[in-house]
């Protein structure tokens, strides 16, 4: 029977624990210095000193033209190989593992340092559809930015194909209209995710840990189907991915957000069962995040099926002691709700870059 606080093997990374604190979007930068291990370190090193046995990092961006917002860290910047090796050093002096979320936005893409419109597999009123050229300067950028968060000391990479951003798009019939080979089939709107991951492996080696998000189902219509979804997940598996976080939402509306209240244990892990169809089958590690409140609820999930760990994020906003508690013995379930005020500090509930 798998405990909450054993140790265990996630992803290629041995882990103290099996919580991990996933990604959330990270207010890094003021005036555009590029200096973020300030803004950081002290929330990680608060996380990781309470208990959490690895962080995923908020999203960076890959290229100029990938980022969601000016405040988000450019990893293509000047100072991001030793501002992330502040990161990874401060974690792992608390026993803490580092896994770096690599992403492009898409059409979600609002800063754009190159000039020139968002991309996206399609052109809307909002975005440029991409060209083939276009396409392999993003595969060749993930790869670059995956190799560079090798050299800082990262123990892993993220590889972001959920929530509606480039990859999670090209995925996306609702946003995929293509009619070339990165089109059509799953097959061909999977195309652009294989070769990402094709590419960073390639990059960082075979021994290094990539993982991926991915969304299970984009709460759309259309949307990417169930079959389609498990599809993706085999083939990533075939070539070697580490670990899945299976999540869902395009993030475009409130009824795509996939952020209901948690108001009672039923309504945690919410993506869960199709987090376990997928471990059925995976050598990867399979990690399920949304939802997750109360550690017998997590206990019960994890002893469903092959699912080796559970992430949070909104909950370890609102309580950063929050794995430490549960490990000390106070069970009380998080008091998160998931009203998702954090995520916009204008609502003074605990916005994101003081909850150090």
């Amino acid at each position: 029977m798998k405990k909450l606080f054993e140790s265990a093997t996630v992803g290629g990374l041995s882990l103290r624990n099996r919580f991990i604190r996933s990604a959330t979007f990270e207010y890094v930068y003021d005036n555009e210095n590029e200096v973020f291990a300030d803004r950081l370190l002290p929330m990680y090193e608060k996380l990781a000193g309470n208990g959490v046995a690895a962080i995923i990092t908020g999203m960076v961006g890959v290229d100029e033209n990938s980022r969601a917002a000016s405040v988000m860290v450019k990893a293509y910047g000047q100072s991001f190989v030793p501002e992330l090796a502040r990161l990874a050093d401060g974690v792992h002096a608390l026993g803490t593992k580092l896994i770096v979320q690599i992403n492009h936005c898409g059409q979600k893409a609002r800063q754009i340092d190159g000039g020139g419109s968002s991309l996206g597999p399609s052109g809307t009123e909002n975005a440029k559809g991409m060209s083939r050229d276009q396409i392999r300067s993003v595969v060749a950028s993930f790869a670059d930015i995956a190799a560079r968060c090798k050299e800082a000391g990262a123990d892993a990479v993220q590889i972001h194909a959920a929530h509606g951003y480039l990859l999670s798009e090209f995925l996306n019939p609702y946003f995929n209209k293509r009619t070339d080979e990165y089109g059509g089939s799953i097959e061909g709107r999977a195309r652009i995710v294989l070769e990402v991951y094709d590419a960073v492996r390639e990059a960082v080696g075979k021994d290094y840990p990539v993982w991926v998000k991915i969304n299970s189902k984009d709460l759309t219509d259309p949307s990417i189907s169930p079959e389609e979804f498990q599809w993706v997940c085999a083939e990533l598996d075939k070539r070697g991915i580490d670990a899945i976080e299976v999540s869902g939402g395009a993030v475009i509306s409130p009824e795509s957000a996939s952020t209901p209240l948690i108001k009672k244990e039923a309504d945690e892990g919410y993506f869960a069962r199709e987090a376990l169809k997928v471990a059925e089958k995976a050598t990867a590690s399979v990690i399920s995040v949304c939802g997750y409140r109360t550690p017998d609820v997590i206990e019960q999930w994890l002893n469903k099926g092959k699912i080796e760990a559970i992430s949070l994020c909104r909950p370890l906003i609102s309580e950063p002691d929050l794995v430490g508690r549960w490990e000390r013995g106070d069970m009380r379930k998080a008091r998160c709700i998931s009203c998702s005020k954090c995520a916009n500090p204008e609502l003074k509930c605990i916005p994101f870059s003081n909850a150090s």
